[in-house]
């Protein structure tokens, strides 16, 4: 085991073990702030999709995962189709929302750049994905 594993091992039982004393004493909200903090040192929050290409690979991997899963849930949902664009009209802008959640669960949103669309043209229903 080299000397940066024999840290990162050190450094992770020393923050387990004082989760584990705040818990005993009935801490469980400063268990779930520790939980976030931890994930976020740990894992990179990107801001873009391109941010996720520059990523470590394990990283990478669980934002894809993410990723992916927002695209099926969607899909699955016929939040939107494909199709031609139309002559003169401006494909809506859209950008990725990258979040960690206190549990250390990944999620990835895709979502329309709302101040670019009209109403009955560009949308005709109002859709908010959530996740139990």
């Amino acid at each position: 085991m080299d000397a940066s594993s024999l840290a990162d091992r050190s450094a992770t039982i020393v923050i387990t073990n004082y989760m584990v004393r705040l818990a005993r004493k009935g801490g469980a909200e400063h268990i779930h702030f520790f939980l976030a903090l931890r994930a976020t040192e740990t894992h990179s929050q990107p801001k873009t999709f391109k941010d996720i290409t520059k990523l470590l690979a394990d990283s990478k991997k669980r934002w894809l995962k993410s990723c992916l899963k927002e695209l099926k849930l969607l899909k699955d949902r016929d939040v939107y189709e494909i199709v031609n664009l139309p002559k003169g009209k401006k494909v809506v802008k859209n950008c990725w929302v990258f979040n960690i959640k206190p549990d250390g669960c990944y999620r990835s949103f895709f979502v329309a750049k709302g101040f670019s669309q009209v109403e009955d043209i560009d949308f005709n229903e109002l859709f908010s994905s959530c996740s139990l």
